[in-house]
Formats: C-alpha cells, sequence, structure tokens
C-alpha cells in the first residue's frame, strides 16, 4: 500500500509539473548543488519508517507527506511508534513539506486543489497500513 501511495505521489507530480521545454540557459551547477534534494529526504522518511512493524492499531499513525501546490498534504504514509522516532520523522516530515512548498513556488507549479482525506492506520499483518479515511471516526 505504501508503494502505491509514493507511485501515486510520484505520478501526480509528474502530471502537475509545468511543461515548458528545456531551459535557454542552464542552472550554474553550484545552483544545482544547492538546492535541496526533496527525493533524498523522502528517502530517509521511508528509511526510518522501515517496515513499520507494530503489534497493535495502536501503534499505527498517519504522517503527512510534502505539499500541493494549493496547501494540505500530498499524500500520507503509515508508520509505527513502536519502532519510529517520532519526533526525527516529524521534523524529517516538515522539511520534505517546505522543500516541496519551495519547489511548488519556484516552478510554478500547480495542482488540481482536491483535499487530499487523512486516512487512518491500522495493525495489519504485524505492519502499519493505510486504510480508509479518517472522516468516519
Amino acid at each position: 500500500m505504501r508503494q502505491l501511495a509514493i507511485l501515486l505521489l510520484l505520478a501526480c507530480t509528474a502530471c502537475a509539473t509545468r511543461a515548458d521545454g528545456p531551459s535557454s540557459t542552464p542552472a550554474p551547477a553550484q545552483a544545482r548543488a544547492a538546492a535541496p534534494s526533496a527525493s533524498s529526504t523522502l528517502g530517509q522518511i521511508q528509511a526510518l519508517i522501515g517496515k513499520a512493524e507494530c503489534s497493535s492499531d495502536s501503534q499505527c499513525q498517519v504522517l503527512p507527506i510534502g505539499a500541493k501546490a494549493c496547501g494540505g498534504p500530498a499524500s500520507h504514509l503509515a508508520y509505527s511508534t513502536a519502532k519510529t522516532d517520532a519526533a526525527e520523522l516529524q521534523a524529517l516530515a516538515e522539511r520534505y513539506k517546505a522543500e516541496q512548498q519551495s519547489n511548488n513556488q519556484r516552478s510554478g507549479m500547480i495542482s488540481n486543489c482536491m483535499v487530499v482525506p487523512t486516512p487512518v492506520a491500522a495493525c495489519r499483518a504485524n505492519t502499519c497500513q493505510l486504510g480508509d479515511t479518517a472522516a468516519v471516526r
């Protein structure tokens, strides 16, 4: 399920980017090196979450991920409080959100402005997994 969410996030990002063609003047290497790497931060988040192992639903939490151009998270990930440092994870998520907001602003990204409903996280087969939206709660 987490792989599907990541794939959906990547597909939405690819569809929402502007297709102006190549820039007439390439960005200097120094500017490219100084730009934050959102994909690197997302990789750190995924590594910290790991397998999201759990033994009960109470150990499973939902983490909003990224930023849509209109506001709000781009997606959500499930993680386990039993195996994950929640404070470190939240800090990485905030950094990733800021990186995406910066990228959105710099690229002129637009989105569909639809609200991404917050799912619930549940322990299934000893792994935290996302389920139906929390609106029913």
